[in-house]
């Protein structure tokens, strides 16, 4: 006879007989009538009624129902103890304290444990705690546990060597959790973070608050997941897994999808989002929008707004045969083959192949900047800045960065002003939509607002004053501005597959390592990955967005000997290696721009060219 067919009866549920249920799916939130615990992985008796609707909720462990009818309690040895259904919700158990309906009752006195109470263990031996035994405190007390560093006035257990003191629902807690609605894997409980994981701080995959480093957790070593105690058992914690998809993306159908498909697609971007504010304001007033005051792509710009001294010539960027060879000697950060726009500071690619350049200067523009970028935004066309007129500015010298309000990142191409409360703004952030839909959270759009102050769920990073894009709907969702110019896919000579973008958690069992930098990759932060090859990337090391065109060069006297220094990225490759020192102030700068002789190594941070450069001063090297 099958095992779905056994029925019972039992105190518990005079009405109808129970059937043993073994297979069938249960919810998420389903408890045991006597011990009042989940009943998941367990078998279990219900209700054999299909037509009473009181007895729908109604589960049995099947560990409960055996139950004996009589005991003798240590705490009550002169009688006998019957198990008894009390029909009034007025019985005290008298160790545990708790209303209980289910009780071992004495005939002749008021005394009355819970089943809990019944059969738990007075002394305890504990894994988490191997030194000593552990006292059952029947009494509810004041603490904090010592496994998940709540404080309660719970009952527990405590070692009274040592005073370690926990609750019992954590003495109690499973082993292992075997199939969690939230993880495609067992999680078994640990009692502290492993060594090897201890490099980062490490967040619960369901709270994303902290996890302490000597405090219990479930953990699941396939894929380096830590979850808190409570979160792992709570019924909030199971219904994630039964979440609908239903979103609010029918509402807004044009929305553009991040992250971009590719490198390439950022500059498509603003290049679409350009030409779509041109077409919407000149609907309403054509002189409420001036283009920029070169109306075709001529041949041959003479004097162009940003670059007056010498004309500007257009050319057709064509990828040479030998671009992806020998690439051995090349620098990551200043790829002399790479043609970047003065202007967007972004590749110029075969996508976009027309642009203008002065091959005296190596000052380039894509086509669309050079001529088709508004020399004024009306109030209104800026989402970021709708109250004010915003003006199409450029420093004029490479070495000066501004710095953009939006992002937070400096900058040294084209920018848009605002005169009246002089703030600035990234040609990449000003065309930004003020709505978009993100690959990291599908149920619903995210709308820019001003920064919160809250972590980015995208890439796990304590986010800085700017901008962020939000869900309307789930409080805990935004996404730093930065973080959706990163592509969905990129290419690195490192790799000779495309790397493709993953947000936290990023399964991987044990520890792994950035090929770029060789420093270990957190994989509860936003990475590059590929699966060909099995390669984690930082994010930040396939690509910097601080929005800065290096490879500029100055000519200057060191102790009376000329050098020509050229501006480049210096990013420290390894938290244990020391920062890139200055050989004029001696320190190391947080910023990543510094000036460097390729014949003798000397190296300047940015801020002391500033200063003894523009100045006319020799360089002195310092003695550090």
């Amino acid at each position: 006879m099958s095992c779905s067919t056994v029925e019972i009866e039992h105190i518990s549920h005079p009405e109808h007989p129970l059937v043993l249920k073994e297979d069938d799916v249960i919810g998420a939130d389903a408890t045991c009538f006597v011990c009042d615990r989940s009943v998941i992985g367990s078998p279990t008796y219900t209700c054999s009624s299909s037509d009473d609707i009181n007895c729908q909720n109604f589960y049995l462990h099947k560990t409960c129902a055996e139950l004996p009818n009589e005991i003798i309690h240590p705490r009550h040895s002169k009688h006998t103890l019957t198990l008894a259904l009390l029909q009034a919700n007025d019985c005290i158990c008298n160790t545990c304290l708790h209303v209980i309906k289910i009780v071992y009752l004495c005939d002749h006195c008021e005394f009355g444990v819970c089943a809990i109470c019944a059969f738990e263990q007075r002394v305890l031996t504990h894994p988490g705690h191997e030194e000593h035994t552990l006292q059952l405190i029947q009494r509810e007390s004041l603490f904090t546990c010592d496994a998940c560093s709540e404080e309660a006035n719970d009952a527990s257990y405590m070692c009274t060597t040592c005073q370690f003191w926990i609750h019992k629902s954590c003495a109690t807690s499973p082993f292992i959790i075997p199939d969690p609605p939230y993880h495609h894997h067992p999680l078994h409980l640990i009692y502290s973070i492993p060594d090897e994981h201890r490099y980062f701080r490490r967040d619960c995959n369901i709270c994303s608050k902290m996890v302490f480093t000597n405090f219990w957790m479930y953990y699941c070593h396939k894929c380096t997941y830590f979850v808190h105690m409570k979160c792992a058992t709570s019924s909030d914690t199971k219904s994630l897994a039964n979440e609908s998809e239903a979103d609010d993306l029918d509402k807004y159908p044009d929305l553009v999808q991040f992250p971009l498909p590719s490198e390439e697609s950022l500059f498509e971007l603003i290049t679409t989002q350009c030409c779509k504010l041109q077409v919407n304001f000149q609907g309403e007033d054509e002189s409420n929008l001036p283009l920029s005051t070169i109306p075709d792509d001529p041949d041959i710009i003479e004097e162009h707004w940003s670059h007056k001294n010498h004309p500007l010539e257009q050319f057709q960027f064509t990828m040479s045969v030998n671009d992806d060879d020998d690439d051995d000697d090349d620098d990551d950060d200043n790829d002399s083959r790479v043609l970047i726009c003065d202007g967007c500071i972004e590749p110029i690619t075969a996508s976009c192949p027309s642009y203008y350049a002065c091959i005296k200067c190596q000052f380039f523009l894509h086509a669309f900047c050079a001529t088709k970028f508004p020399e004024k935004l009306p109030i209104g066309a800026c989402g970021f800045h709708p109250q004010h007129s915003l003006v199409l500015k450029h420093m004029y010298v490479f070495y000066n960065f501004w710095t953009c309000e939006v992002c937070g990142y400096a900058g040294n191409g084209f920018y848009y002003k605002c005169e009246a409360c002089d703030i600035r703004i990234h040609i990449r952030c000003a065309f930004l939509p003020t709505r978009i839909r993100h690959e990291s959270h599908k149920r619903h759009s995210l709308a820019q607002r001003p920064f919160s102050g809250s972590k980015c769920s995208a890439s796990n990073f304590t986010t800085s004053p700017g901008v962020e894009y939000a869900c309307e709907t789930c409080s805990t969702i935004q996404i730093y501005i930065i973080c959706v110019f990163y592509p969905s896919r990129m290419k690195h000579k490192y790799d000779d597959h495309p790397i493709a973008l993953r947000y936290p958690p990023f399964f991987y069992e044990g520890v792994i390592y950035c090929e770029i930098c060789e420093d270990q990759v957190d994989n509860q932060r936003m990475l590059y990955h590929c699966d060909e090859c099995n390669h984690p990337f930082h994010h930040d090391c396939l690509r910097s967005y601080i929005n800065v065109k290096c490879g500029g060069k100055i000519e200057h006297k060191i102790r009376n000997q000329p050098h020509t220094l050229t501006m480049v990225l210096k990013k420290r490759t390894n938290r244990n290696r020391p920062l890139y020192l200055c050989d004029i102030c001696g320190e190391g700068s947080g910023f990543q721009c510094y000036f460097e002789c390729d014949g003798c190594g000397f190296l300047a941070c940015i801020f002391c060219i500033r200063i003894q450069y523009m100045a006319g001063k020799e360089f002195e090297i310092s003695s550090h």
